[in-house]
């Protein structure tokens, strides 16, 4: 069971973006509280203390507004994990184990973690004309296996 805690850090790991030299970086507590705080599109301002607090799981009962104002915050990122109010305090379900090993067994050839951190910087237009180009490759790769073929 994930914690609000939990969540909202996994959002913060989702939100990281390469530094100068690649490495992944998150945005700290405080350029977080920051942000939130001086978004004039609402009236909520939060202090690193009380971001950190929520981070660390010592304050666990946010008011919805400051909720708002998170997801706010995080849904200007480019993220992998759906972000919602509802998404930050509700629990999600379990994917099936089948499915955490399917994952698992694709993510540890270090190619595919590759192409996966890559994709990961691209926008979501480039991200679909990726897909779209895998889908030829798909296409050509299974009529290339059909009998008859000249390849």
């Amino acid at each position: 069971m994930a914690t609000l805690a939990e969540r909202l850090n996994a959002w913060f790991a989702d939100a990281a973006t390469a530094d100068a030299v690649g490495r992944l970086r998150e945005p700290s507590t405080s350029e977080v509280a920051q942000a939130i705080s001086n978004d004039a599109s609402h009236e909520v301002t939060i202090s690193r203390s009380y971001l950190t607090a929520l981070r660390n799981g010592s304050q666990t009962n946010p008011t919805v507004n400051v909720l708002s104002a998170i997801v706010k915050y995080f849904q200007s990122r480019d993220m992998t994990l759906p972000v919602s109010v509802s998404a930050l305090v509700n629990e999600t379900p379990q994917a099936p184990a089948e499915e955490k090993d399917e994952w698992a067994t694709a993510l540890s050839d270090r190619q595919v973690r590759s192409i996966a951190m890559r994709a990961g910087q691209l926008t979501p237009g480039l991200r679909d004309q990726l897909l779209s180009i895998m889908d030829v490759l798909d296409a050509s790769k299974g009529s290339s296996d059909t009998p008859g073929s000249n390849t």
